[in-house]
């Protein structure tokens, strides 16, 4: 019966231990959106961007890559639009070193994602400005097709 006792007990403090919080999460809050801590090295303050339709993301970001005179250029034609609906549609942006595709329906503007390029998640996170303990908006990683143990972005969905 001691055995089982020595047993119970020491399950019991392995149970405890376990469950004690004693590990530190890596990041407890998000930074503030300007602070000095957020923007040391931001490239683009994705968190900003964030609610903002795609005519809004232009003005921010600038042109974005694609052009009218493309196939699948920066706006859908009629034809495409008609076979699409629009949906699904995408502009690229370079920023300061990092590129960003953002996803958006051409019919009503709504930026549906905004995906970073990159394979170093900690770099990616920084030069956006993003935070994984954010209320508004999801933080995805993006993983190649052809190896799904290598990293190729960063996609960011907002919340709300």
């Amino acid at each position: 019966m001691r055995p089982n006792l020595y047993f119970a007990l020491v399950l019991l403090a392995a149970l405890t231990t376990a469950c004690s919080g004693s590990q530190i999460a890596g990041e407890k809050s998000a930074p503030a959106t300007g602070s000095p801590e957020s923007g040391r090295s931001a490239s683009v303050d994705v968190p900003a961007l964030m609610g903002r339709n795609i005519d809004q993301l232009r003005r921010t970001l600038g042109a974005p890559k694609e052009t009218r005179e493309q196939e699948i250029g920066l706006e859908p034609t009629a034809a495409q639009m008609k076979a699409t609906r629009g949906q699904d549609w995408i502009n690229t942006f370079e920023r300061n070193g990092t590129t960003l595709v953002v996803t958006f329906d051409a019919s009503n503007r709504k930026v549906r994602d905004i995906v970073l390029l990159g394979s170093d998640e900690e770099l990616l996170m920084r030069e956006a400005n993003l935070s994984l303990t954010s209320a508004d908006y999801l933080v995805l990683p993006v993983m190649s097709p052809s190896n799904n143990a290598e990293l190729i972005g960063m996609r960011v969905v907002a919340r709300r």
